[in-house]
């Protein structure tokens, strides 16, 4: 049997492997636009089409504070942004392009933290880096349009749920899947940007008329009759740096946010005693399973009672063979007097969905975890390659941590599976088995700060359900005259 077991999770592992690799490479998942529900009376659609000519020639670049700046003589604008602080290029692209400006050319002069553009004509295009925020000053009206910028609906898989529309109208703040925007225009919107997993840009609160465009593979973000001077955040995600230009409502951790901001603020308050975001993570797992300590003890032993329940009813059929109404008389009578600890011992657990939940949404989502190291880990931000193998993604490493996740899984079944149980009871327990490996391969590419916290509680709560497994339960049998 424990032969069969194994032989079992490891060809589903391979074959769930197989099929994730099977299907990221011959069947790549492409991005298919659908109608979203109208937000505002004030929606329309029209059509327009952008043709951005990408040049051959290297496009030159420029140090403008947390940036180094890549931008075009034609056209007169920022092509890409490389944040130096976190050593990523922004998922943001064609920054500051007037739509009649495509086929303009331009000259450039670097002066302090600003490129000043200017035409042949006379005009002047200036954009002005200070910290996080850009102002773009322009001497010509953009009569057709201003690009603020433009989002590849390409990027990478781990990315793209978190890539959304945002806009506060009415003050309404709402959110759009960019997967799920279709050309939409929109007037009187307070401000409005695009969020991704680690950064976002927005514009400042005022008010305005945006236009959200998808063409080919990009997204665009048009500002219609812009002034003469426009304000830009393009930066982290994060309380700190939005806080001063009001745009901290960006920041959202979904349905239980209140609980995020204060796992959250936790965290952070760790980090400032360890210096260590991975030692604070830990510490928060365990700081989170001593809080429903008393939950998890009622469960565990709850589980333990009933597996320890089931000797009896094996005696009671052995006792009244035969005699079905009997047995099942005697076997109400038992469980009755377990029932309701039973259900005390289950629903507690509900209390800490929440928490998980929440998790699920600030941990992979702090831009202060991208790019800290911890033990053998280089970026918490993303799986924890511990060894490279020679095949592509997605199994192109060993991931530790998920691969620790499996092992505590299986062994915890195990110890809620005693030999002695039914056949019944079995399959179940080999189903929890199962589902312990699949979560493993679901999480196995997840980012490292995710499956680090799980697998220190499955760790903690293994090692309680050892100690338990020692303990004796006694069960008494309903006197039978």
């Amino acid at each position: 049997m424990e032969k069969q077991l194994v032989k079992t999770l490891i060809i589903t592992f391979l074959f769930v492997m197989g099929y994730m690799f099977v299907m990221q490479k011959y069947f790549p998942k492409q991005t298919q636009p659908t109608q979203p529900v109208q937000e505002a009376d004030s929606a329309k659609t029209t059509q327009t089409q952008i043709d951005i000519v990408e040049g051959s020639e290297k496009l030159p670049e420029a140090t403008m504070g947390n940036f180094v700046v890549t931008y075009s003589l034609s056209g007169g604008y920022v092509k890409k942004i490389f944040a130096k602080p976190y050593n990523e290029e922004l998922p943001f692209k064609n920054i500051g392009l007037a739509l009649d400006d495509i086929n303009r050319k331009f000259t450039a002069k670097i002066k302090d933290d600003r490129i000043i553009f200017t035409s042949a004509d006379g005009a002047t295009k200036e954009f002005i880096f200070e910290g996080y925020l850009l102002k773009i000053k322009s001497s010509l009206p953009a009569a057709s349009g201003l690009i603020l910028f433009s989002n590849s609906l390409q990027g990478k898989n781990l990315e793209q749920p978190y890539q959304e529309v945002f806009y506060v109208q009415k003050e309404s703040f709402r959110k759009i899947n960019l997967a799920k925007i279709r050309e939409t225009t929109m007037s009187d919107v307070e401000f409005s940007g695009v969020t991704g997993r680690y950064f976002c840009a927005s514009l400042l609160k005022g008010s305005y008329s945006v236009k959200w465009l998808k063409e080919k593979e990009n997204f665009y973000f048009i500002l219609l009759s812009p002034s003469a001077e426009v304000s830009l955040y393009l930066g982290p995600q994060t309380k700190k740096t939005l806080q001063p230009f009001g745009l901290q409502g960006i920041v959202h951790y979904g349905f239980f946010h209140g609980i995020g901001v204060g796992l959250a603020w936790l965290l952070n308050s760790l980090y400032v005693v360890t210096k260590s975001w991975g030692l604070s993570i830990i510490l928060l797992a365990v700081i989170v399973y001593l809080i429903f300590f008393p939950f998890t003890s009622k469960s565990t032993k709850a589980m333990k009672q009933t597996q320890a329940m089931q000797p009896r009813i094996a005696e009671l059929n052995k006792k009244y063979k035969g005699n079905l109404q009997k047995i099942n008389k005697e076997e109400r009578e038992l469980l009755q007097e377990y029932n309701k600890k039973m259900m005390g011992g289950c629903l507690p657990m509900l209390f800490q969905m929440p928490i998980f939940l929440a998790l699920w949404q600030v941990l992979p989502k702090l831009t202060e975890l991208k790019g800290a190291s911890f033990l053998w880990i280089k970026d918490l931000s993303l799986a924890d390659h511990a060894f490279k193998l020679p095949f592509p993604p997605p199994v192109d490493y060993i991931n530790l941590l998920p691969i620790g996740m499996m092992i505590t899984g299986v062994i915890q079944q195990k110890f809620m599976t005693p030999p002695s149980v039914s056949g019944e009871q079995k399959s179940m327990g080999s189903a929890g088995l199962v589902m312990s490996l699949m979560f493993g391969v679901i999480l196995y590419n997840f980012a490292s700060c995710l499956t680090l916290y799980w697998l220190v509680q499955n760790i903690l709560t293994l090692t309680y359900q050892m100690r338990v497994a020692k303990a004796r339960f006694h069960v008494k049998t309903p006197q039978v005259s």
